[in-house]
């Protein structure tokens, strides 16, 4: 439930996406993909981790607007998505999706095992992220219902399969690409969760944090305006800027997340 003070903010409006829209979500990762394939064919390494990452973060962005079905999609349709993006990221978004939406449900209350790294200071956490994924594959399956751990364990076994195959391919640039995953994986938790939340066990205020950067939103595809997500999760990532704007209008702007400051109240959406 959104806090008392963004009852000003409008954002039902934001909620609906075109056909175009959807489409464009969804083909973000697979143009990433298809960067750093291009990449490894012509041998430019730096090239290829870079659109790696990018292949991480915009497949980020879509299963999490899975998560909360605001990317144009429901049912069968939501689930294949994740079942694709899982076995191409190399972990199961089912699982995951257990622990994020608890994590919405308790954010940094007791149970909340996504957000319990934010509780620990910088190089700590940067140490206990590799080890992150695990406990929340873990939870996922400890918490999933028959039918989310039924995708669980089919997105896992596709990960498998697809890991296997690289690995054993003799491809240079797909086994570069899985690397660069691996990598991503190991320390999504420090912009994911630590970044966005650190602090707010011990300051309610902190509890929840975003940018005013435009490059930092740029850099992590709007995925930084992260209190205007909780506040209101079924507003597709692509409106996020538009409604950080308003909850800056409605002088709602959140504690920022490097120290930058907000814009003055009274800016327009």
């Amino acid at each position: 439930m959104p806090e008392p003070r963004h009852a000003a903010v409008i954002w039902q409006d934001l909620r609906t996406l075109s056909r175009f829209e959807v489409a464009r979500e969804l083909a973000m990762p697979l143009l990433a993909l298809s960067a750093a394939l291009l990449a490894g064919l012509l041998g430019w390494w730096p090239a290829l981790v870079l659109a790696s990452f990018v292949v991480f973060m915009t497949g980020l962005r879509v299963t999490h607007g899975a998560f909360h079905r605001s990317i144009g999609l429901r049912g069968t349709p939501n689930d294949l998505v994740m079942f694709t993006l899982s076995a191409l990221l190399g972990g199961s978004m089912h699982a995951i999706e257990v622990t994020h939406l608890r994590h919405h449900r308790d954010c940094l209350g007791p149970d909340d095992v996504e957000g319990h790294i934010a509780a620990l200071g910088f190089m700590r956490a940067l140490l206990a992220s590799p080890r992150y994924p695990l406990l929340i594959h873990r939870a996922g399956w400890r918490h999933g219902s028959r039918r989310q751990r039924r995708w669980i364990a089919a997105e896992l076994i596709a990960a498998a399969g697809i890991q296997t195959a690289i690995w054993t391919s003799g491809s240079a640039a797909l086994q570069a690409i899985a690397l660069s995953l691996y990598v991503a994986n190991a320390f999504a938790a420090i912009p994911g969760i630590w970044c966005v939340h650190h602090g707010g066990h011990h300051d309610p205020s902190a509890r929840l944090r975003s940018t005013r950067s435009r490059w930092i939103a740029r850099l992590t595809v709007n995925m930084f305006h992260h209190a205007e997500h909780h506040a209101f999760p079924a507003v597709p990532t692509c409106r996020l800027p538009q409604l950080a704007l308003r909850f800056d209008r409605a002088q709602a702007t959140p504690q920022p997340i490097l120290g930058q400051r907000g814009p003055a109240p009274g800016a327009t959406a």
